[in-house]
């Protein structure tokens, strides 16, 4: 006879009977609030915005020679230095992609009209939207906290219209209670963005929970200011021994764990 087929460690089965997922699990279905990140932890906007891009790229090659390899390291010089502030000065998503596209242009001696700028605008939201996409998992854990009544708040960085734009076209706007930007509050995650929306909205830090993908933007600061906060790690794998250490590898994991 075989070996019984043994079960993931945070199968819903195994949820139940081991005693730190259950103390997580309660401890999880007590938050009234659940906040996540946007970008890369609802939808994949890595994958989204490299696509957009290079169909911008393969504009400006067409009409000026310049390699797509040439053009893309040029471009994250550009992300590298005008991204740095997090999308705090309260600009538009289109002044900041045009002011990208015509440092672009103008570092390859290239012209810089009006036209051609609205061209490449809508070379890249055409092709950005074409690209959305939901992470797996993530419609089904958004309806299952509403099931649960639970308030959902979205806390990113970013232009305030472009992240509202984005969850209209990803669908998921009428699961959201709240969306706040970096660019709204004019405050970056490390730089007292949580604090500020808990004032704001009147939410106790102990009724909170976050979820982000990155470690440093999300996790260590939400904490700081006594979110509990989960690590989403696609790569890593879902851990449920401490609650001050909590990461899932997909959002399907988190449903698992509110839905045992």
């Amino acid at each position: 006879m075989s070996a019984p087929e043994k079960l993931p460690r945070h199968s819903p089965e195994n949820i139940a009977n081991d005693p730190d997922s259950r103390s997580v699990q309660w401890t999880l279905q007590l938050k009234k609030y659940f906040g996540f990140d946007l970008d890369d932890t609802l939808h994949g906007f890595r994958k989204a915005s490299a696509a957009a891009s290079l169909a911008v790229f393969e504009a400006v090659q067409q009409q000026s020679g310049i390699s797509i390899e040439t053009l893309k390291a040029t471009y994250t010089e550009i992300l590298r230095s005008k991204t740095a502030s997090a999308f705090t000065e309260g600009k538009t998503s289109t002044e900041y992609r045009r002011d990208r596209f015509e440092r672009l242009l103008q570092a390859h001696g290239l012209e810089t009209s009006d036209t051609i700028l609205e061209r490449l605008l809508n070379i890249y939201k055409n092709s950005l939207q074409a690209a959305l996409e939901l992470k797996p998992g993530a419609l089904s854990l958004l309806q299952t906290l509403k099931r649960l009544d639970k308030k959902i708040i979205v806390i990113t960085e970013g232009p305030q219209d472009a992240q509202e734009w984005t969850v209209q076209e990803l669908g998921i706007a009428p699961y959201i209670d709240i969306l706040v930007t970096t660019n709204e509050v004019g405050k970056s995650k490390v730089d007292g963005l949580f604090s500020i929306v808990l004032e704001k909205y009147d939410i106790n830090a102990g009724d909170i929970v976050y979820v982000g993908d990155n470690e440093a933007r999300d996790v260590v600061p939400a904490r700081s200011e006594g979110l509990l906060s989960v690590l989403y790690d696609e790569r890593g794998e879902t851990r449920l021994d401490k609650v001050d250490g909590l990461r899932v590898e997909s959002l399907g994991k988190l449903e698992d764990i509110l839905s045992t």
